[in-house]
């Protein structure tokens, strides 16, 4: 029961101590970055097919091809979008009333430093290189900042996901060891239950064993008398003969 007991205090440690390290790895690979955070939107150029744009960049420390994808998807919500090169997205004549009351040239361009994942958008008015108004290039600049918290938000979603997949590996593979050790400890009762009843088994086979030998110790001497009340009774009767022949 000690011995049991101990195990199963061990595995409880063991488990602890294993889901505590997946939790700090977690916490320490989160993205350093709140919602109440700001995210920086800076003012930048972008170069598309030669073309040059004024608009607004974020840099994000994620993954370069979640970040296209996702951006992407994002683009193509706001209307239509074509890729003129690689890692570039280009939006014509899209109206879009929260940035602007006339249709606008939306281009976009993701580029990747050492450091992270730039995503570049710029606009101007459609069909000219008139630069949008002061109010209305800041709604570029709320659309890099929104779209940058919910991929760090949606990162830490992933992340957390993960753990919790990690964890519930580590349960289940806790569950079987635990189910192992519960079936071995389970397997030692009942071998030392069937050892306890061979060698009562043997002590009594051992026990019967000497009856049996003093049977037939007894059983011997009993013989060896009986012969000789035999060989008595066989004197006795030839001493009669005899007797009974000298009588003339």
């Amino acid at each position: 029961m000690f011995f049991c007991e101990s195990t199963q205090l061990k595995n409880k440690f063991l488990f602890n101590t294993l889901t505590i390290c997946i939790l700090c790895a977690f916490f320490f690979t989160v993205p350093k970055i709140s919602v109440g955070q700001n995210i920086e939107v800076t003012p930048a150029f972008g170069t598309i097919k030669e073309k040059s744009v004024k608009g607004f960049v974020v840099c994000l420390e994620l993954d370069v091809k979640s970040v296209e994808n996702r951006w992407s998807t994002y683009l193509k919500s706001l209307g239509r979008f074509d890729s003129p090169e690689r890692m570039a997205m280009v939006g014509l004549g899209i109206m879009l009333a929260s940035v602007s009351n006339d249709a606008i040239d939306f281009y976009s361009k993701i580029t990747v430093s050492p450091r992270c994942v730039q995503v570049f958008m710029g606009a101007t008015r459609a069909g000219i290189a008139e630069e949008l108004e002061e109010s209305q290039a800041d709604h570029i600049r709320r659309l890099l900042s929104e779209f940058a918290l919910e991929q760090y938000r949606q990162d830490i979603i992933n992340q957390i996901r993960e753990a919790e997949r990690v964890v519930n590996l580590a349960v289940k593979a806790h569950d079987k060891r635990t189910s192992e050790s519960n079936s071995i400890h389970s397997k030692l009762k009942k071998n030392r239950q069937e050892r306890v009843r061979y060698l009562k088994h043997l002590e009594e086979n051992a026990n019967h064993n000497q009856k049996l030998k003093a049977d037939s110790t007894q059983n011997s001497a009993d013989m060896e008398a009986a012969l000789d009340e035999i060989n008595k009774v066989r004197a006795i009767a030839e001493e009669k003969k005899t007797k009974l022949g000298q009588l003339k």
